[in-house]
Parts: structure tokens; sequence; C-alpha cells
């Protein structure tokens, strides 16, 4: 749902090729239990963005039902009130991890490559923060938000679940 300035995935959340290309539901619990049943504990839901899928509850629901802890590496932008919600009634175990591009509109935006991605990337913030969901936040060090740092790990210290700074991204590569 971004299109980052330096992510090597960036294809619409709509491509049809990359859509046909995803496993299915059933693929994934298929291999959610066969790592159960070899005794894992933890599994990761990243993307690009997990919050895309139209399964990503189904898909949360069942790992947490196999026992697992489930860490989730997002963005923050599609948090919604019915799933903050439902972190709180089926908690992940862990904190989730949400990457941070920004500390305002222009940096967060020039980013991110899509106009209204810091309001919606706050909303899902304060979503987590009003009904007390642990998160973390790391953030990504690129030209637009270089200056930032500072201010970003101040506040990344006032967060309720941040035991130590903020880890970083740290991208060389430069794209064109």
């Amino acid at each position: 749902n971004n299109k980052c300035m330096h992510c090597c995935v960036n294809l619409p959340a709509a491509d049809k090729t990359a859509l046909e290309n995803e496993s299915s539901t059933g693929d994934i619990c298929r291999i959610l239990r066969e790592a159960a049943d070899l005794g894992t504990l933890q599994v990761r839901m990243t993307g690009g963005e997990p919050l895309l899928r139209p399964d990503f509850r189904e898909l949360y629901l069942y790992a947490r039902k196999l026992g697992m802890r489930v860490l989730i590496f997002t963005n923050g932008r599609l948090i919604t009130p019915d799933l903050a919600d439902l972190f709180i009634r089926v908690p992940p175990l862990v904190p989730i991890e949400i990457t941070v591009f920004g500390m305002h509109r222009r940096s967060y935006e020039s980013v991110s490559g899509v106009q209204g991605s810091f309001a919606e990337f706050r909303t899902g913030l304060d979503l987590l923060l009003e009904r007390d969901v642990p998160f973390v936040v790391k953030g990504v060090l690129l030209p637009p938000n270089r200056t930032e740092r500072q201010e970003f790990d101040a506040w990344a210290a006032g967060l309720p679940w941040m035991d130590g700074p903020p880890g970083y991204v740290t991208v060389f590569e430069k794209r064109s």
C-alpha cells in the first residue's frame, strides 16, 4: 500500500500477477500446522504489508490457535478499530513492529510515496495506543528523513513498550 523509495517490491496492492503468485490461505495454514508440529513457537507476518491480505485475520487467528506468538511487521496504515480490538481479544504475544518513514507528513510521504499515508499511519498508532496494544517502532534512514533522527529517537523513547532505542534500516543503494 506504499510505493517506498527504498523498496525493491513496489508492486501495486492489486497487481494481478503478484496476487496470483501469493500462497493460498489453505497452503499457509498447512505450513503453519507443519511448523507447529515441528515445535515452532513464533511466526513473523511481514510483506510488503501483511495487513493487505484479505485473509490476514484468518491466518493470524490460526497461528494463535496453534499456540504461536505472532510477530507482525507493518507500516500501521491499515490498522482499523476492528483489528486493534482483535489484538486486545487475541494478543499477538509479542509487540507489533511498526516501521516509521518520517516524523512529519512531508518526510513520511516523501519516503512512502503515497499522499495521505502519514495520517493513516498516525491513526493506526493512535488506535493501538488507545487500546494499550503493545508495539515498538523502527525507522528507515533515507534522505527525506535524515534530519529527524534525534526527534524520532526522543519520540520513540516515550512509547510505553520501547525498552531501548529504536532499530533502524539503513539503505545505501541509490535507486532512480
